[in-house]
């Protein structure tokens, strides 16, 4: 049997070769650029201070949403457009009520993919700040263990970062090397992490595959630039001069005057 594109004059052949190329590579690029939502949940662990009783039913976490855009490229990381964070208020028997305010962090994560780097902007303390790291993969280990995430089969992989143990999932199946905040440089996109077993998670909970518009991807410019080392010791210093061991704590103050 002879096949059917025999029969095409050599114009025609061409011209279905380059409608089949065409199709080829869009499907490919419509594969590496579109959009993560996530869902960042913290634990929240509060330091009392005052001489008065301690307030009850406090919330024990909170949750952010978060968004990253990524191509073959580029990725950008940050929360999610038109986010308040509520005041919490914590009402007592006596009739004093107490307000806990926790502001959405301006903390975005811009990932240069074709060059290995990685540019930070960090919200702390009502203060900006940008680092400047190369992408690394060496850190990360695979684990062997392998999950479904968002219907993506999704392989484990650890990392031990001074006092955290951090744990992500991320699948080939789409071959971008990114992922939220810092967790990116995998041969694949990250869906989830997990820090201190559960402390902190960032669980994405939807993937949208579309084009990213070049203005989109821009490196984030407000800030301070200091090295990683720098900015570390600014946030320990003050840490440590708040009497608080990790950044979910959260400071409350009750006095009975």
């Amino acid at each position: 049997m002879i096949h059917p594109i025999t029969y095409l004059n050599g114009a025609a052949r061409n011209f279905l070769l380059l409608i089949t190329f065409l199709s080829v590579n869009i499907i490919a690029n419509a594969q590496t650029s579109g959009t993560v939502k996530y869902e960042e949940r913290a634990k929240l662990h509060f330091n009392i201070q005052g001489d008065a009783p301690p307030p009850v039913n406090l919330p024990t976490e909170r949750t952010t949403q978060t968004v990253l855009y990524f191509t073959p490229d580029a990725s950008l990381y940050e929360a999610a457009k038109g986010q308040n964070a509520p005041d919490v208020v914590n009402e007592e028997s006596d009739g004093n009520n107490v307000h806990i305010r926790m502001d959405v962090p301006d903390n975005k994560t811009f990932c240069d993919l074709r060059n290995s780097k990685r540019i930070d902007q960090r919200d702390f303390m009502q203060r900006k700040f940008l680092i400047t790291n190369d992408l690394k993969i060496s850190d990360w280990k695979l684990t062997g263990k392998q999950k479904m995430i968002l219907n993506y089969p999704c392989q484990e992989a650890t990392r031990q970062d001074k006092d955290r143990k951090i744990t992500v999932w991320f699948t080939s199946a789409i071959p971008v090397s990114s992922g939220p905040s810092a967790y990116c440089g995998l041969p694949g996109l990250v869906l989830e992490v997990i820090i201190n077993d559960g402390d902190q998670t960032i669980t994405a909970t939807s993937v949208t595959f579309e084009n990213v518009d070049a203005s989109v991807l821009v490196k984030p410019k407000e800030g301070k630039k200091v090295s990683q080392e720098e900015y570390d010791k600014i946030v320990a210093d003050k840490m440590k001069e708040m009497g608080v061991e990790n950044g979910n704590n959260v400071i409350i103050r009750v006095n009975n005057n």
